[in-house]
């Protein structure tokens, strides 16, 4: 009758004798198949009451009494085996998997147990250990678990309803969270005999959890087997209630990067939302990531990108590095095409953001975005003002300046949301060009961090050397454009447009002239600004005495 199981023994009485012991303390079919030693998927895959009855229904006295306890919930399982191994609950799970949506071409489903289900399969291996020890001897890491038999039994019924293939590793995801509200009172002996092992740790908002797989399994492992026995039932006693269980379904994180251009002076890179009150209308995020959402359909999102720009501050040339983490997609199947025409439908919508280079990139990609943070440089123009006429010799001292090193205390108008410090940052290089009067445009290269509008006003004299300082006369900057972000990520697409060059400056170092107008050609001028200039009253211009 067992010949084609393979157990701890194979002898029929000793299988007969042990599979009787454990049917009549309730275990059902398949925890008494674990703990004989059968680990061949295949033999899980009948049902409870076909397995009992291939099996075990020989011995009259055990059928009666397993047709009786078959009602109640297996004290090794927690009943787990019964009522969700089964092909009810394999319908309710596939209506879920439905429901959600996803696109999905193969798939993984995990288990969540109760903690208590590694005490109580202690506690059967303890029994069995002590009764029959020349089987059990050193087998207590060959039992079969909860997870592994579950799964066996379930997952062939899965993919032939959902139509895709198990992996092992999947995007798609189906998670059974089991739950059995005893479970931390059945281990609180425990914590009391090992207080410094079990400390309570935040798990989410408003939840806590004290007993953990890990640091149980470890404890059990320090414990003799006399020791459990006088502090846990040997076998366990019937489960006090049944366990309930929450299906969920997920698709991991799908990453969309590009770069985005940004032609407003009165648009902030995030919501601008203060106490619940929206402060301005529209953001970058909204603009680049409305489409986004709409084709992909994500629970949630996250922008990032490599950097900000002020409110009024432009983002030119190639723009801006930025990436969208969409928390559970519900599609995700989109060929470069498609990604190409998101960026076309996102750029028609307004002018006053664009964007390109729109890709999908894996999560390792992601990380090299923020690994190049601290190592970019960036390149600026801005229109400045000074108090005086800039004489020739101004404009060649501040243009042979190469690497200067600058000390910047926390700006007083972002000392409300940053901690107080001083950061040592680099100019690379300068460049400044007359315009019109006491105006003139300056062209930086920089260290990622320096905080551009200081440098050239002062802020009180926080910064330090600033332009001011430099010149020995008062500075103000009227306009700011970001002209560069000069990080190679993501990998380009698109075609550099015409009008952005790479262009060498004077001193031999490449630096980006773009033109600050969305459809105007290569213009080292700087067309914006320049009509920054020409709306700018100069009676009106902040004086900062440093």
């Amino acid at each position: 009758m067992f010949n084609d199981l393979d157990l701890f023994t194979d002898q029929d009485e000793e299988i007969r004798l042990i599979s009787r012991d454990l049917l009549e303390q309730g275990c059902c079919a398949r925890c008494t198949m674990r703990f004989l030693g059968e680990k061949r998927p295949s033999v899980y895959s009948p049902s409870q009451e076909e397995l009992f009855s291939k099996y075990f229904e020989q011995d009259t006295d055990t059928a009666t009494n397993t047709q009786e306890s078959a009602k109640k919930p297996c004290p090794a399982c927690l009943g787990i085996l019964q009522k969700f191994a089964s092909q009810d609950f394999y319908e309710q799970v596939v209506e879920k998997v439905r429901e959600g949506d996803h696109d999905y071409s193969d798939y993984q489903f995990s288990l969540m147990v109760p903690v208590a289900t590694i005490l109580r399969q202690h506690a059967v291996f303890v029994y069995l250990l002590q009764k029959y020890e020349s089987v059990y001897q050193g087998k207590g890491d060959n039992i079969a678990s909860i997870k592994d038999v579950f799964k066996w039994c379930a997952g062939p019924c899965f993919s032939q309803a959902l139509g895709a293939k198990f992996q092992m590793r999947s995007a798609f995801d189906i998670l059974l969270t089991i739950s059995y509200s005893p479970s931390d009172q059945e281990c609180a002996f425990l914590l009391e005999a090992f207080p410094d092992t079990f400390r309570r740790r935040k798990v989410k908002q408003g939840a806590y959890e004290t007993f953990t797989r890990a640091s149980v399994q470890k404890v059990l492992g320090e414990m003799t087997e006399s020791n459990f026995s006088r502090k846990f039932s040997c076998p366990p006693s019937a489960p006090k209630e049944e366990c309930t269980c929450d299906i969920s379904v997920s698709h991991d994180a799908v990453f969309v990067a590009g770069r985005y251009q940004k032609y407003s002076r009165e648009l902030s890179q995030s919501p601008w939302i203060i106490d619940g009150v929206v402060k301005m209308a529209g953001s970058v995020q909204e603009l680049v990531c409305q489409v986004i959402l709409d084709r992909f359909k994500p629970s949630d999102h996250k922008f990032s990108s490599s950097g900000r720009e002020d409110v009024d501050v432009q983002m030119l040339g190639m723009g801006r590095p930025f990436v969208v983490e969409l928390i559970d997609p519900h599609r995700v199947t989109f060929s470069p095409e498609d990604m190409k025409a998101m960026q076309k439908e996102t750029n028609a919508l307004t002018e006053l953001v664009a964007i390109r280079d729109l890709q999908i990139v894996t999560r390792e990609d992601v990380g090299r975005l923020k690994e190049g943070e601290e190592d970019k440089s960036k390149s600026y123009v801005a229109l400045c003002w000074c108090e005086r006429p800039l004489t020739e010799e101004d404009m060649q001292k501040i243009s042979e300046m190469k690497d200067l090193v600058l000390y910047q205390r926390t700006p007083i108008r972002v000392l409300h949301r940053r901690t107080l410090a001083t950061r040592e940052r680099t100019i690379y290089s300068m460049r400044m060009e007359p315009a019109s009067g006491q105006h003139f445009t300056l062209h930086l290269s920089t260290q990622a961090g320096t905080y551009v509008k200081e440098f050239v006003h002062g802020d009180f004299g926080r910064t330090q050397p600033n332009l001011g300082t430099l010149l020995n006369a008062d500075c103000d900057i009227l306009a700011l454009d970001v002209t560069a972000v000069n990080i190679d990520w993501p990998p380009r697409i698109d075609p550099v447009p015409q009008d952005t060059l790479d262009a060498e400056s004077e001193t031999g170092k490449k630096t980006d002239v773009v033109s600050t107008d969305k459809t105007a050609a290569a213009d080292p001028a700087d067309e914006s600004l320049q009509q920054q200039q020409n709306n700018h009253d100069v009676s009106t211009t902040v004086k900062v005495e440093v």
